[in-house]
């Protein structure tokens, strides 16, 4: 039987949240996660989902500042791009910029470097993310995106298919005691919207969300007229919260041109 002492209890409680976010506004209100924790994230299109993990491990007082180690699994976008992300994250620099000083850019770059791993792994099965997560041991998983690691071969219906895939994601997360990112993509319901709920989550039908320790779907502001598309301040809609039980709103910025995410 497991040991459920108070002392054996309270430690438990305090390494629940191991990893902190580095967005303030969202650190109050879920301080963090840890190994065998499934994190599911949301956003549609072009609303910051990969500037999103790029902010939460790379930028400063991230996961991978934070001594852990990351591994960003890509099967979306090209892995240049994604790490390109990374590296504006981590230093605060535009590409331009990075072009201009690299010794500035690796000087902070450097710190960070050896704790994350990047790859793209298009066309790749859950299965295979079991194997690298076995041999690597990471602390820190992002699939993004989640989904997209699902094969149909097996199934009668697709939405079968992708409910088993959420299930082997956590059933990783907590064999191999890593935090599992699951991006994902939203519904066009949640186009336009700022408060966003478990139902816009695309397959939200199969049961998906039933999975996740924590729910968070990134909204934007839709442009007023003569506004700049690329609107700065976004809205991280805690729909699902078993690590703090919180849920509501939290406000924070995007800077694009960086990947930053600030409250």
């Amino acid at each position: 039987w497991d040991d459920i002492s108070i002392d054996t209890l309270l430690a438990q409680n305090d390494l629940e949240t191991r990893w902190k976010f580095n967005i303030p506004s969202l650190c109050r209100r879920v301080e963090g996660v840890n190994a065998g924790h499934l994190i599911e994230i949301g956003a549609r299109s072009n609303v910051g989902k990969t500037s999103f993990h790029a902010s939460m491990v790379a930028s400063p007082q991230g996961f991978a500042a934070q001594g852990a180690s990351c591994m960003i699994l890509c099967n979306e976008e090209g892995s240049p791009r994604v790490g390109a992300r990374y590296l504006q994250a981590c230093t605060g620099m535009t590409l331009m910029q990075i072009k201009e000083n690299p010794k500035a850019a690796w000087d902070r770059y450097g710190k960070i470097r050896n704790n994350i791993l990047l790859k793209d792994v298009t066309g790749k099965d859950m299965g295979w993310v079991e194997s690298v997560c076995k041999s690597y041991k990471p602390d820190v998983v992002v699939l993004d995106m989640g989904d997209k690691f699902a094969t149909t071969q097996g199934f009668a219906r697709t939405d079968e298919a992708l409910k088993a895939n959420v299930v082997y994601a956590r059933q990783i997360a907590k064999m191999y005691e890593c935090a599992m990112f699951y991006m994902s993509q939203l519904s066009a319901d949640a186009e336009g919207k700022v408060q966003l709920n478990q139902a816009m989550m695309e397959g939200s039908r199969t049961g998906k969300a039933a999975e996740a320790d924590l729910m968070i779907l990134i909204a934007k502001n839709p442009p007023l007229e003569g506004e700049d598309e690329e609107s700065s301040q976004r809205h991280l809609n805690v729909v699902k919260n078993k690590l703090s039980g919180w849920h509501g709103i939290v406000h924070c910025e995007l800077d694009y041109k960086t990947a930053r995410y600030t409250a």
